[in-house]
C-alpha cells in the first residue's frame, strides 16, 4: 500500500502501456539512484581502500542527516 501522494507521483511518471511496477523499476535506474551508482562503480577500475572508506563514511553521514517530510498514517 502506498500513500495517495506517492500514487499521484507514480501516475504522472507512468508511460503509456507501462505498469506501476514498471515505473518503479525504471525510476530505480534513473540518474542519481543508488543502484545506478553501484553499476557505474562496478564498471570502473577498482578504488583504493582509503577511498572506499571515505565513500562509506560519507554515505553513512548523509543517511544519518537525511530528513523526510512529516506525514500522518
Amino acid at each position: 500500500m502506498i500513500s495517495e501522494e506517492a500514487y499521484e507521483i507514480l501516475k504522472k511518471r507512468k508511460r503509456p502501456n507501462e505498469s506501476f511496477t514498471d515505473v518503479i523499476i525504471r525510476l530505480g535506474y534513473e540518474k542519481g539512484s543508488a543502484k545506478r551508482l553501484l553499476e557505474l562503480a562496478k564498471s570502473r577500475e577498482p578504488i583504493s581502500s582509503d577511498t572506499a572508506k571515505i565513500m562509506e563514511e560519507t554515505s553513512r553521514e548523509f543517511r544519518k542527516n537525511f530528513k523526510t517530510r512529516d506525514f500522518e498514517l
